[in-house]
């Protein structure tokens, strides 16, 4: 866009501009101006709460009326000697990114634009002249966690009243002084409790699985497990005096003996944020430098009730609409933890309880992940003997029709599992494999013998999730290895030239990664009498591999070969998740 075109926008109504460029309609315009008079909020802030639009093409066309340069934060390089230049809690305040300092003149990067009173106000607390452009909302607050940390204005905050105080050191909680502990949190209580809050807060917006609090010796390592990959999340270098406050403060959310530092412990968490429902399952253990913590969030919300939308084909919901159908036999789903066992278990139970309303069913869990609406779900208790292997007992005696154990951990829950398929039940459960059948070898290795494995096992699901690629800027991949294209030209039965696959490039959407969110790929075990026989026989985990594919069984590979042609995820991915090292004196070409 010229000049001058730019300049006929300067000064006009931002509604107008976007009504103009056909980024929003009349309709959707007089929703937004009665949404911001009731929330005396900006005009973009009521877009984005109405979910009309997103930031980016938004905050260009604010650019235009307010003749302020728009910049995208993450293709822009930021000066450390700006960054020096700004303290944090004034960046915090004033939500700008310190860009560049050049002859006296600081560049900043405002979610909105400033007024003369705040320009004038940071031009006397910074004594430089202001040179104000406009990012995203999103980009400035995820660019200022990313260089002062996340909750960098309590930490300081904190780290300022216990300096104060006196009360700095890394035995300020030890068992010594474990009676004024209450005192000492009273004190800090506030503070740090909105901490602790904006890393769950935080997590669950960037739509994180797990929470990782790792202390060191001279820092507090917080990392999220977003879409299967951990990313380090900056934290202020004072964070590490707040590491035991942080630890107590989740301890009495999750109603642990605070005072217990040397034994691990596990609870859970249940919170309310934005309105939905979320657990937190903690999990904490000493270490060297004190004790390091695993937050697995689980929402109900996030969870795939719709058999269909869990990234089945149409031949893979067939058969799994039919092995969830069956009157007996056990259906296993394994894979590794947070492979997406239970979003699976969870779908096909919902998919039967919708289809056959006259089944009972129980699950026996731990913990009860998701509530499921029409079933009898129990929470396992170890400590007072409750185990898998004890409910299942009671279970048989509630008549059910379909049975969901939690895990297969062992011998004695794996025998009563199976005398329930043997009875007249339908038992699904999870089980931690590589793949689909290496289930028959770990049973057995369980001290089941091969004999009932074979009569009662009816398939065995292997499962892993892969990044599905940003829908924002999916581009065609262009640069796919000879190997690799018949890889997939074979597998799909067509020819070389014919093979497609994208990419993402990285976008404001994504976080610049060029993924966004997760989809499964599958392998399927079926056990016919021919293959019931080799089990039987104890016949070895290669050879069974090899009948069932002749059956045509699809490898995970192959099914996420399927996944890249439909554009779903990336050759990359697959890769990932599914390659394999074959020990050799040989390594081949080391580049493939």
């Amino acid at each position: 866009m010229s000049e001058s075109q730019n300049s006929q926008y300067f000064g006009m109504d931002l509604l107008s501009v976007l009504l103009e460029q056909k980024i929003l309609n009349e309709d959707q315009v007089e929703q937004v101006r009665r949404r911001q008079r009731r929330s005396q909020s900006t005009i973009q802030q009521a877009i984005f709460d109405l979910g009309f639009a997103a930031q980016e093409p938004v905050y260009r066309a604010l650019s235009l009326t307010s003749g302020l340069p728009f910049v995208i934060l993450g293709e822009t390089e930021i000066s450390e000697t700006a960054i020096q230049k700004v303290p944090a809690k004034v960046a915090l305040h004033f939500q700008f990114v310190p860009i560049s300092l050049e002859r006296g003149t600081l560049r900043g990067a405002f979610a909105n634009p400033p007024q003369m009173k705040e320009r004038e106000n940071l031009r006397l607390v910074l004594g430089a002249r202001l040179d104000p452009v406009l990012a995203t909302p999103n980009e400035v607050d995820s660019m200022l966690k990313k260089i002062y940390g996340i909750g960098a204005g309590q930490v300081m905050q904190l780290a300022k009243e216990r300096r104060m105080m006196g009360d700095v050191g890394d035995d300020a909680f030890s068992d010594k002084e474990i009676e004024n502990l209450d005192k000492t949190v009273a004190q800090d209580e506030a503070s740090i409790i909105r901490l602790v809050n904006e890393i769950i807060a935080e997590a669950i917006k960037m739509h994180t699985t797990d929470i990782h609090i790792e202390p060191f010796r001279d820092k507090v390592k917080l990392r999220y497990r977003i879409d299967g990959m951990l990313r380090e999340i900056p934290t202020p270098p004072s964070m590490v005096e707040l590491h035991d406050a942080i630890v107590s403060r989740l301890k009495i959310m999750a109603r642990l003996n605070i005072a217990e530092k040397r034994l691990p412990h596990d609870g859970r968490i249940r919170l309310m944020i934005g309105g939905e429902a979320s657990d937190l399952r903690v999990s904490i253990m000493p270490t060297r430098f004190g004790e390091t913590i695993c937050l697995r969030v689980l929402r109900s919300s996030s969870i795939f009730i719709d058999m269909s939308k869990l990234g089945l084909n149409r031949y893979q919901n067939a058969i799994m609409s039919k092995l969830v159908s069956l009157p007996h036999g056990i259906v296993l789903v394994t894979g590794p933890t947070g492979s997406g066992k239970t979003t699976t278990l969870y779908a096909a139970l919902a998919f039967v309880r919708d289809k056959y309303p006259e089944r009972k069913i129980i699950t026996v869990e731990n913990p009860v992940e998701y509530e499921l609406p029409g079933t009898s779900q129990i929470q396992m208790h170890a400590e007072i003997g409750l185990t898998f292997a004890a409910a299942l007992r009671s279970i048989l005696r509630h008549d059910p029709d379909i049975i969901l154990v939690g895990e297969i951990r062992d011998n004695e829950t794996a025998e009563i599992a199976i005398q329930s398929a043997l009875t007249g039940h339908l038992v699904l459960s999870t089980l931690h494999t590589n793949d689909s059948v290496g289930a028959v070898n770990r049973l057995v290795n369980m001290g089941i013998e091969p004999y009932l494995v074979a009569a009662s096992l009816v398939a065995a699901l292997a499962q892993r999730l892969v990044r599905r690629i940003c829908k924002h800027c999916k581009v065609e991949d262009t640069n796919i290895s000879r190997r690799v294209r018949a890889e997939i030209a074979d597998t799909l039965g067509i020819q070389a030239e014919d093979v497609k696959a994208w990419k993402g490039q990285g976008c404001l959407e994504c976080d610049h990664t060029g993924y966004r969110g997760r989809v499964a790929i599958y392998e399927f075990f079926l056990l016919d009498e021919e293959i019931q026989d080799m089990v039987s026989n104890h016949v070895g985990t290669g050879e069974l591999r090899k009948a069932a594919i002749e059956r045509g069984m699809r490898t995970l590979r192959q099914d996420g070969w399927e996944k890249v042609n439909d554009g779903a995820t990336s050759i990359e991915e697959v890769q990932r998740i599914t390659s394999t090292f074959n020990i050799s004196y040989d390594i081949g070409d080391l580049d493939e």
